[in-house]
């Protein structure tokens, strides 16, 4: 009999257990809505300026709407989004004919390039006719491809006797605008190396310089041009026949529809005495110094020529 009570006292000992997984249960959940309560306790004039700050970094325009925030978009930042026109870009701007304006500070646009097509197809009807010259026109740019037998001797750069008249055309259309222009040489494959020109990218390069000079010699303002060159590298066509390397010989002078800003006049400002130049600089530029390589390693310089 006494152990059939002490066996019942000892169940009714671990009857009361389970109200401490229980109460750790309630714990657990008290503290998880703890949490979720005070995640829905949401700031909203930080908020507010958390969004202002990401929208002025992203130059996002709010637009009216049910959005998270009354007043804003139906988005975080909005459904409008300013990008510069250099973002806008086509994938096809990276090829040589349509490449983008760089290192221009401010983008305006010039004339129309319709406008400028229109005027050099009166202008030189007949040569596109005769398939001399051709006119290219998207989005960007409005190309001119002259073939370098119109304009150059074959493997030399200086302008020859028909150059001029097409160089004028060329300058009397566009000296009253004020678009950007590239001029861009190109050659076909065949190697040159002489005494003038050590390759093709030499080649293409003169031929380029050459014509952007016939341009300033006209009146074009410097700052609107550059030239580029890409020898061989970007044919037109396949240079496995002769008539595919006369397509790739040629000056492409190219006419961006943006247009250069002229700066604004300079303010004149007192002028400030210039800080001697260092004698070691002095010396540096007259080409006055000499480098010695010392027996330990590393270099010494010294004005001393014996």
């Amino acid at each position: 009999m006494r152990k059939r009570y002490r066996l019942h006292l000892q169940g009714r000992e671990h009857l009361d257990r389970w109200l401490v997984s229980y109460a750790d249960y309630m714990t657990l959940i008290f503290a998880l809505f703890v949490v979720l309560y005070s995640v829905a306790l949401v700031n909203k004039d930080k908020y507010r300026a958390v969004i202002d700050g990401m929208s002025q970094a992203f130059s996002v325009m709010q637009s009216g709407g049910n959005g998270l925030l009354e007043g804003q978009g139906n988005s975080l930042l909005g459904n409008a989004v300013s990008a510069s026109p250099s973002l806008l870009e086509s994938p096809a701007s990276s090829s040589p004919s349509l490449a983008p304006i760089s290192g221009v500070p401010v983008l305006q646009d010039g004339a129309t390039l319709a406008k400028l097509d229109m005027q050099l197809q009166q202008s030189m009807g007949s040569l596109v006719d005769a398939g001399i010259v051709k006119l290219t026109q998207d989005e960007n740019w409005l190309t001119i491809e002259l073939s370098s037998g119109l304009l150059f001797s074959s493997g030399s750069a200086f302008l020859g006797p028909n150059a001029a008249p097409v160089i004028n055309t060329l300058s009397s259309i566009l000296k009253p605008v004020d678009n950007y222009v590239r001029v861009r040489g190109y050659t076909d494959n065949q190697q040159i190396n002489n005494e003038i020109y050590r390759s093709n990218w030499a080649l293409s390069a003169a031929r380029a310089e050459a014509v952007l000079n016939g341009l300033i010699a006209d009146g074009i303002a410097p700052q609107r041009l550059a030239f580029e060159a890409y020898g061989e590298f970007s044919p037109f066509a396949d240079n496995g026949s002769e008539q595919g390397r006369l397509q790739n010989r040629k000056v492409v002078v190219a006419i961006s529809k943006f247009a250069w800003v002229p700066p604004a006049p300079v303010v004149a400002t007192p002028t400030v005495v210039a800080e001697p130049v260092p004698a070691v600089q002095q010396a540096v530029d007259a080409g006055e110094i000499k480098v010695i390589t010392l027996p330990g390693g590393g270099i010494r310089i010294t004005t001393r020529q014996d």
